[in-house]
């Protein structure tokens, strides 16, 4: 049988233990469903980066195991692109990861040469000034892409020019969203775009509900969660 490490962290374990120890429990029942072994678990008291030792131990002998199960993306990372960058180092060293709450996520070849009807979205925080620079070259950088490299037509470019991608900042990604039928997939330059922090990523993605192409992460296939 496969091998699976358990990673969670808390820091109400000693407030309220039993949510701890049936949040763990769910964890090991989602890894039994998947066919794993769970050898290992690892917890951390604190939502503190670094004061996570061990998830740190856990990276450090990582390839002991076939899989990494935990409760969802955010306890890899709050932050989309180092969650995205730590994803991508298991995969390399053979892990697959399964999360309880948002599933398993596809990287693919990506399907540059299949007719796709592609969506862009870019969004930029800076200076009035730097933002109105810096979108219309990504826009353009999207449109040669697809141009030169694809067998996809350019359906529509949508754009934000946000501080900190606040509730209420990113209009025109919510227009996107009300669109979304339109498209069969999204071609962004970097999944911080649709936002920073994961959670939020994952919670955009699920209501997308479409293929994400990503010039930077590469193709994230879109299925329904596990």
């Amino acid at each position: 049988m496969k091998r699976a490490a358990i990673y969670h962290f808390t820091d109400e374990s000693s407030k309220r233990p039993k949510i701890y120890r049936d949040q763990l429990k769910s964890l090991e029942d989602f890894a039994a469903s998947l066919g794993f072994e769970v050898a290992d678990v690892y917890c951390d008291m604190s939502l503190k980066r670094h004061e996570r030792a061990e998830f740190d131990r856990f990276l450090s002998c990582c390839e002991r195991y076939d899989a990494l199960i935990t409760k969802d993306y955010y306890h890899i990372s709050k932050n989309t692109g180092k969650c995205m960058h730590i994803m991508k180092e298991l995969r390399n060293k053979g892990l697959s990861i399964f999360t309880h709450v948002n599933g398993c996520f596809l990287w693919e070849d990506s399907p540059i040469k299949e007719p796709r009807h592609v969506v862009t979205y870019t969004s930029h925080y800076g200076s009035i000034n730097e933002m109105k620079e810096v979108i219309p070259v990504r826009n353009d950088i999207f449109r040669l892409f697809i141009r030169k490299e694809t067998s996809w037509t350019l359906a529509d470019q949508y754009f934000d020019r946000t501080l900190r991608q606040r509730d209420g900042e990113q209009i025109q990604l919510m227009e996107l969203l009300a669109n979304k039928d339109k498209y069969d997939l999204l071609l962004v330059h970097n999944l911080n775009d649709l936002h920073w922090r994961t959670s939020n990523f994952c919670k955009i993605r699920e209501i997308l509900g479409i293929d994400i192409y990503s010039l930077k992460e590469g193709f994230l296939k879109y299925r329904k969660s596990l």
